[in-house]
């Protein structure tokens, strides 16, 4: 009797292998491509710690107030995938490749203003980014060079929805790959002032990764011209019927800004609440936000492994088999990252020295990430359910959850714990924990009402 019910509980816990094969076949280069891009910011942070914590910190504050601006606009790049792995599903491909062409002409007009309003948005952020002076002036001019490549980072979003939604997601990892050597170069060289280039410090950071993600919209535009995508996607012509692609695209992608503003903002507003807590907090928050954004790559791959099947198999009409492969990619993620929390809870010290070699900042990042984790398996369900709800077009509740559950749990949480009740850098990340948790349950509650299969896009 008890075998039998192990045996029952097995069998639901199981992913099927022939669906997990598929999820794998597409999720692997995305995972790869996206740890590649987070290793982006980790050579940036790694380098940057060898010039101190103040510079480390100014980085880490400022680098969020940047990702709380342009990756919620970035948005569009999910309402292109979505309609693009539909129309894909569907058999018309001459829509995907409209849809593309509208996804263009948005980053382009969205992201031009954010270039040549660089200088004016950092003298307004920069204030908020901490009470200390130095902090503040150095993530000014951080955040300055960041947004002046606003525009390639829309774009590359943009073409990446489009390759992700209709299956080529080695795109997206020979791209990170290109992004992150490119990024790794420069930086070697205009932040300690190598290979001939002048000593820049902060600022040589921020324009190598601003170089770096223009050489990655180089390399998409220059794919995408080739005659396989030209052709049979009718790529870069009929702009003015493209356009009637946009408003779809943007009403789809209207509550994924508006989560990712509510989610990167909130995550703003954490570092600001461990600013007030200390410098040398910071500059460990700084790092556990390094970790913990690589650490989420492998479960937002399968992610957008499960949204291009959710996609695809709905406007195939294949509700019931979008259903499945979503819950498979959960599986498969809680346990992928359940095993990589078990690493921050046995080599926590080890992780800190990849970053830093100051014992203070260790000593103050081991016990929050020893508690992140926990919650590891949490934030692999949420993260693909997520994201197979987004491929759906059920844009809206994803955002709706957001903004709940990081106004009455997680920012709360953070401030009572770290501040109120004087728990210091450990009590604010434990916000993080109350997080994942909640998301990760309403994510699922949702899922199971397969009310999602019948949104139409």
């Amino acid at each position: 009797m008890i075998l039998s019910s192990i045996s029952n509980v097995w069998q639901r816990m199981r992913p099927h292998p022939e669906r997990v094969r598929t999820v794998v076949r597409l999720a692997y280069p995305v995972a790869l491509g996206m740890i590649s891009i987070t290793l982006l910011n980790v050579v940036d942070t790694a380098m940057l710690g060898r010039l101190g914590s103040i510079p480390l910190a100014a980085a880490g504050i400022s680098g969020v107030a940047y990702f709380a601006v342009v990756f919620s606009i970035a948005g569009i790049g999910i309402g292109v995938q979505t309609l693009t792995a539909r129309r894909y599903g569907e058999g018309d491909l001459q829509q995907c490749g409209q849809v593309l062409n509208a996804g263009v002409f948005l980053a382009l007009v969205t992201g031009i203003p954010l270039v040549l309003a660089s200088g004016a948005i950092a003298h307004v952020i920069s204030p908020f980014l901490s009470r200390q002076s130095e902090v503040t002036a150095l993530g000014a001019v951080y955040m300055r060079y960041r947004f002046l490549g606003s525009v390639f980072l829309l774009l590359n979003m943009v073409y990446r929805g489009f390759y992700n939604g209709i299956g080529d997601t080695r795109q997206q990892l020979v791209s990170a790959i290109i992004v992150t050597v490119s990024n790794i170069l420069l930086d070697y060289a205009l932040i300690f002032g190598n290979l001939g280039s002048p000593k820049m410090g902060i600022a040589g950071a921020a324009i190598a990764s601003t170089l770096a993600t223009a050489i990655g919209s180089a390399y998409f535009l220059g794919i995408s011209l080739l005659r396989k995508y030209r052709q049979v996607y009718r790529l870069y012509r009929h702009f003015m019927h493209a356009l009637s692609r946009v408003r779809p695209i943007v009403r789809l992608s209207l509550p994924v800004m508006g989560q990712r503003l509510m989610s990167n903002g909130s995550f703003f507003v954490f570092f600001s609440i461990v600013a007030r807590i200390g410098t040398m907090e910071l500059a460990a928050s700084n790092i556990i936000r390094s970790v913990i954004g690589l650490s989420i790559m492998p479960a937002i791959g399968i992610g957008v492994a499960a949204m291009t099947l959710v996609g695809q198999n709905l406007g195939a009409r294949k509700p019931d088999e979008a259903e499945v492969f979503a819950w498979d990619a959960a599986k498969l993620a809680a346990y992928l990252m359940a095993g990589i929390g078990l690493l921050f809870v046995a080599f926590p010290r080890f992780i800190f020295m990849v970053y830093t070699s100051d014992p203070a900042v260790i000593a103050l990042g081991r016990t929050p990430l020893i508690f992140l984790g926990l919650t590891q398996a949490f934030g692999g369900i949420s993260l693909v359910l997520e994201q197979s709800l987004q491929g759906a077009g059920n844009t809206r509740y994803v955002m709706f959850a957001e903004i709940l559950v990081c106004s009455l749990f997680y920012l709360p949480a953070a401030y009572l714990l770290g501040i109120r009740a004087h728990l210091g850098i450990t009590g604010a990340w434990l916000g993080e924990l109350a997080y994942w948790i909640m998301m990760s349950s309403l994510m699922a509650a949702k899922f199971r009402t397969g009310t999602w299969k019948s949104i139409t896009v």
